[in-house]
Order: C-alpha cells, then structure tokens, then sequence
C-alpha cells in the first residue's frame, strides 16, 4: 500500500500549497495522505476539496509542538478543523510562533547577521513563522549554501534554542486538544528523540495512560531496526501504527520524498 499521513504544505513550512499536495497524492497514485501542519487546520479545507475533485482520499490532520525533556511532537489525525478549542488554540500557537520569530530576528541580529523581519513574513506567505523560513532567508542572501546548513550553524544550537525557544504544551495537554476535535493521536517520529529507549517507553507508557492512541512507526529516517522495535511496542500496547514521510518539498527537505510504501498487516489496526 503506498500513502502518506504525514505531509506539511505551505499552511505551515511546507513548499506546496494544500493543493498541490493533493495532485502531487493523485499522482503518485497514494491510497491515502494527510495533511499535518504544524500548529495549524488552515490548509485542511483546501486539501480537502482538492482531494475530493481528484478522487483522492485525505486525512485532515495536524502535527502539535510539545515539550516533555525534549521537543515532541504529537499527530492528530482526523481532527474536526472547526472545533472552537482548536481553533483558539491554533491562534495562540500563531501568536506564540510570531512571537519567537520576533526572538529569531533579535538573537540573529545580535550576532551579526541582519535579518529584516518584512522580508521574512514575505517568505512566509501568510504562514505561521517558523525556522525553515529564517532558513530560506539565509541561503537567499548568502549566508549558507542549503538550509540544512543554517539549522546546524545557527537555528539548532544550544545558544540559539536558549534565547529563542517558546512555551510549548505539553505531550498530555497535545492529546486532550486532538481528543476534543474528534481526533486520534499518534507520537510522531519516536526514532528522532534523544532520550534513551527506556525513557522512551516511559514517555510512551505515560502517554497511553494519557490516551495515545497511536505511533508513527513507518517514518523516513527510521532504520529498520527502529521501524522493527516500534512496530512491537505498538502490538505490545494495542496502539495504532502510522506511517509518514514528513514531506516538505524538495526546497525545504531535498532528502525527503512523499509517499511511503507500506505493508497493510503493519496498518492494523489503523485509521
């Protein structure tokens, strides 16, 4: 089965349109996509058309930023985008975002890059702001060579994430807004957090008490032996087993293609 549940378009940081994602869907021929922006609903009405013109099925979803020892992030799937708690909450995150961005354009300054902050919002296009924009910004005027190089010299770095870093939910406050939309949760990317295997698991276990309801266990830069190792802790704990690309566009993440092959047994139970 070839599909994608993991997919950000230019609602948040991505290089697409909702749109176009979905005609990029119809024609890898994908079973199914989603839609998940960061901290946004606002490109799901238009994929949504889009999908059904093409005859093409999608997920409305989203993908939550919260902080538990870490950055994690949290995947709604199916979420109700005119749920009036996520929506509030959606514009905080979009009060929240500008206002690190404000931050970015200050710590960049303050070391000697200048950053003009109405060229940023162009680049951005009516986005919420986020460090792949301050990345664009730094290729196009010379100070790095491909953005991936501006998180590892400026947007990732300790001093950086010190001076910039918003309040951000938490893994349990993430799952009762994706609950209360209707929604199902799924920690997103678990082979990308830092913290050792058993305080994995217990993030993990404290979230299903929670509600989880699900992890994203096929995922691009997982290796086989993590893909392996979550597929088994998904049967072990009766959650739902996801797959995802976290597809950007080519500009945003080159190394990153849409659209995963997946055996359907590894799906069950799915969405």
């Amino acid at each position: 089965m070839k599909l994608d549940l993991h997919i950000h378009t230019t609602a948040s940081d991505g290089q697409y349109t909702p749109a176009e994602i979905a005609a990029k869907a119809e024609q890898l021929k994908l079973s199914v996509f989603a839609i998940t922006d960061h901290d946004t609903v606002a490109g799901i009405a238009e994929g949504r058309e889009a999908a059904k013109r093409l005859g093409i099925r999608m997920i409305p979803g989203i993908e939550i930023s919260t902080f538990y020892k870490e950055e994690i992030h949290m995947l709604g799937y199916h979420i109700e985008e005119t749920n009036q708690a996520l929506i509030s909450q959606c514009e905080a995150f979009a009060s929240e975002r500008e206002g690190r961005g404000r931050r970015v354009c200050d710590y960049l300054n303050g070391i000697g890059i200048a950053v003009d902050w109405d060229e940023i919002l162009e680049i951005a296009a009516g986005a919420n702001i986020s460090r792949p924009h301050f990345a664009a910004y730094l290729q196009k005027h010379g100070y790095v060579t491909e953005r991936k190089e501006a998180f590892k010299k400026y947007l990732d770095t300790p001093e950086f994430h010190s001076a910039t870093d918003r309040k951000l939910q938490t893994p349990c406050e993430a799952i009762d807004l994706i609950h209360a939309a209707g929604g199902k949760a799924v920690l997103a990317h678990p082979g990308l957090l830092h913290m050792p295997l058993e305080e994995q698991r217990e993030l993990i276990l404290r979230c299903r008490e929670h509600g989880l309801d699900g992890l994203e266990c096929h995922y691009g830069k997982h290796t086989d032996e993590q893909t392996a190792h979550y597929l088994d802790l998904a049967k072990e704990l009766g959650l739902i087993v996801t797959a995802g690309s976290d597809y950007h566009g080519e500009k945003v993440k080159p190394d990153v293609q849409m659209g995963m092959e997946v055996n359907m047994d590894d799906l069950e139970p799915g969405l």
